[in-house]
């Protein structure tokens, strides 16, 4: 049954029904109260108690007292901007108290760059309370500010940076530009409240549309031309590029993909076939054959982003720029031209491949080793 009442965030009158949980939410045997607070913060749910009545665990309603009309404000606009780009949230106090501990951390940031008139409100693209992304936002200008997970090494970070500026300016690969503290610092450190330090970094704001929320007909083969040469100038830098002492990034390697496969045949597969489970069973030699003959030569494995899918590429003035290098790290190209190319029609793919060869050239069975890579990318 819809009820009446004040929404927790931000006062207003909203309709509310206890409910069981979404199928989508880690317990659906939870309930929750669903409300639907449609003019400003949208849509969101509250983890709920059924004892001695149906009604909000009284714990998030503490929480929620002990903060001031800013934080709320916070917590608002960012539900918001989630549900406005399609992330539905079930809030308990736990997570609620991480959002105002990186409000807390984002707030005493930005102090150390050169902004004036500053709000902030998390990205909405995802919850990632390890490594939060918030949205800058000044009176004629946009920022990004990554507060990096708690004991990330700076070499980690340092990393991070050096090959994007490497990728534009020995590639030309537009990318998000790290900003300077008021120190002169790309990487800066918050510590507001005692809190534990973490580091900060701030980019600068590409505009422009993620290539998902692309219709058919925008997608051109001209874009789709660019997005091959894109990749292709990515994997030409990673190809030369000579890396510091420090320089340090995940492997995703022999080790790193056969561990994929073992956990994919101990977990059991009880609804594959005697023919999938058997070609599931050939493939660490199958994979080990493709090393055997190709090895881990920089030609053909060195930096790759590891998670090119279409919303983490912003199309800006027509031009194809990778965002969000969280997982990039040491893997095959292959890897990275398959997580692309795999969302094209195969009249796409071939101009996308022809983008691509035309800055490094592509294996004669490259379509072969392709479709291998495509069995693992499945585990």
């Amino acid at each position: 049954m819809t009820r009446k009442m004040s929404c927790p965030f931000c006062g207003t009158q909203v309709e509310y029904a206890i409910e069981n949980s979404p199928d989508w939410y880690r317990d659906p045997s939870l309930p929750v109260c669903r409300i639907d607070c449609h003019d400003k913060c949208r849509q969101y749910w509250l983890e709920a108690i059924s004892d001695p009545h149906p009604q909000i665990d009284p714990t998030i309603l503490t929480f929620l007292d002990s903060l001031d009309d800013e934080q709320r404000t916070f917590i608002s606009e960012s539900t918001q901007h989630a549900c406005d780009n399609g992330i539905l949230i079930v809030y308990n106090s736990k997570i609620l108290q991480y959002l105002i501990t990186d409000w807390h951390y984002a707030k005493a940031a930005v102090m150390s760059y050169e902004f004036n008139d500053i709000s902030f409100r998390i990205s909405g693209v995802g919850f990632d309370f390890a490594n939060m992304l918030f949205f800058l936002d000044t009176e004629d200008a946009r920022f990004t500010l990554r507060l990096h997970r708690a004991g990330t090494s700076i070499h980690e970070i340092r990393s991070k940076i050096y090959w994007l500026e490497a990728l534009w300016n020995m590639g030309r690969v537009k990318i998000l530009s790290p900003v300077l503290g008021r120190d002169g610092e790309m990487i800066q450190c918050a510590s507001p409240n005692d809190l534990p330090p973490r580091y900060v970094t701030v980019y600068d704001w590409i505009p422009g549309e993620t290539l998902n929320n692309f219709s058919v007909a925008e997608k051109t083969p001209e874009l789709i031309r660019r997005l091959g040469s894109m990749v292709g100038r990515m994997h030409s830098v990673s190809e030369t590029l000579e890396l510091p002492d420090w320089f340090t990034r995940p492997r995703y390697d022999t080790d790193w993909i056969t561990s994929k496969i073992e956990k994919a045949l101990e977990s059991g597969h009880t609804d594959a076939s005697a023919e999938e489970l058997a070609k599931l069973s050939s493939l660490p030699s199958r994979f080990s054959q493709f090393v055997a003959e190709h090895g881990e030569e920089q030609d053909v494995f060195g930096l790759i982003h590891s998670d090119l899918e279409p919303h983490n590429i912003i199309v800006s003035d027509g031009q194809p720029c990778p965002i969000d290098v969280r997982e990039f790290g040491f893997g095959y190209y292959l890897s990275d031209i398959l997580t692309l190319s795999r969302h094209f029609s195969k009249d796409e793919q071939a101009i996308f491949f022809e983008g691509y060869q035309e800055i490094r050239a592509l294996p004669k069975d490259y379509r072969q080793q392709l479709a291998l890579f495509e069995e693992v990318r499945a585990l």
